[in-house]
């Protein structure tokens, strides 16, 4: 049986920076799950934390939900993707540090009018060694023209970092995702920034991407 899940689901209508707590976003509850399309909202963003096995989203804008299956695989955490008729359109390995690991929040924007993606935030889990130490990363999942057998993965960087050191030393980094247009030319960025460290992903074409 398929679990439905209860999503946090928040519009961003405007592209002021945006940060939360990432240990939040885990505590979501199970229950239903809301509908989720980018039509008639041009650039607009949508956040889901996901917490289950499945749930649904109109990703080409045809009217139709395509069904995303966060998941693990001999403990390795995996994206599906199956259209109306449950056949798989796409999948692909999110490669993590620990046993713990999960995806545990989905965001989908619009860079340009042809082309979305889905940001996938991965807790890569806790190390094995002496110390502890936690690392979140994005995946950026890229989908040109509405075109689902084109889609294409790109490892983006770390935007969680929480580590006890030497010394009973304590530090944790949590910087905000961010998607906005850097140089006006009418594509979207995505800005993971902490303080005044900044690490940028430019979208190039053909499901490739470049990192700043």
């Amino acid at each position: 049986m398929v679990h439905h899940l209860k999503l946090f689901l928040l519009f961003l209508l405007t592209f002021k920076a945006y940060g939360q707590d990432e240990r939040y976003f885990r505590q979501i509850l199970k229950g239903e799950t809301p509908n989720l399309s980018l039509q008639n909202t041009e650039f607009a963003t949508r956040e889901l934390n996901v917490d289950g096995s499945s749930y649904y989203v109109d990703l080409n804008g045809d009217g139709i939900e395509e069904i995303l299956r966060p998941q693990k695989r001999d403990g390795v955490d995996c994206i599906e993707i199956r259209d109306s008729s449950s056949r798989i359109v796409f999948e692909a390995k999110l490669l993590a540090i620990g046993g713990d690991s999960a995806i545990y929040k989905i965001k989908l924007a619009q860079l340009s009018k042809e082309v979305k993606v889905l940001i996938l935030f991965l807790d890569e889990g806790q190390s094995t060694g002496k110390k502890f130490e936690n690392l979140g990363r994005i995946f950026l999942l890229t989908l040109e023209n509405n075109d689902l057998s084109q889609m294409k993965m790109t490892m983006g960087p770390h935007h969680f970092h929480e580590k006890e050191g030497q010394r009973e030393q304590y530090w944790r980094r949590d910087y905000s995702v961010e998607v906005r247009d850097l140089d006006h030319d009418g594509v979207r960025d995505i800005i993971v920034e902490y303080n005044h460290i900044q690490r940028i992903m430019r979208y190039k074409g053909k499901g490739e991407w470049e990192r700043l």
